[in-house]
């Protein structure tokens, strides 16, 4: 079960872009065994980052934000959103503990979802906003 989540998400990934000053794509890793009270430590470590300046977002937010601001004549940007709001569906269907994590503090901004399978395994998707 646990290849079929990754491969799906990582196809469900495939050309999907976030934009925000660039556009920069999105990246499933496995973070293993990691309890959601641990999570915020990890990133810290991993992105060698303050406590403080880790931001948490609620997950349902982050994507409607994602998806709300496209133009609808723009058919590149609509399908786009169309992907993101598949892999929202997919994440909330498969994944407990959804939440998403900025890190904050300079232009170049790293975003994880982070969500949990019935296993306990923790899986980050990383993304890149850039704001000057």
């Amino acid at each position: 079960m646990y290849n079929n989540i990754l491969d799906t998400i990582t196809e469900l990934l495939s050309g999907v872009l976030y934009f925000t000053e660039s556009e920069n794509p999105f990246k499933v890793v496995n973070w293993g065994k990691i309890s959601p009270d641990g999570i915020l430590n990890k990133i810290a470590v991993q992105y060698q980052a303050d406590l403080s300046s880790l931001k948490q977002l609620d997950a349902d937010a982050f994507f409607h934000h994602i998806v709300s601001k496209v133009d609808p004549s723009d058919a590149p940007m609509v399908e786009n959103a169309r992907k993101i709001k598949a892999i929202q569906l997919f994440l909330n269907q498969n994944l407990s503990h959804l939440q998403v994590i900025r890190i904050e503090g300079a232009s170049r901004i790293p975003v994880l979802i982070i969500g949990y399978l019935s296993d306990g395994s923790c899986l980050a998707i990383e993304t890149f906003a850039i704001e000057t």
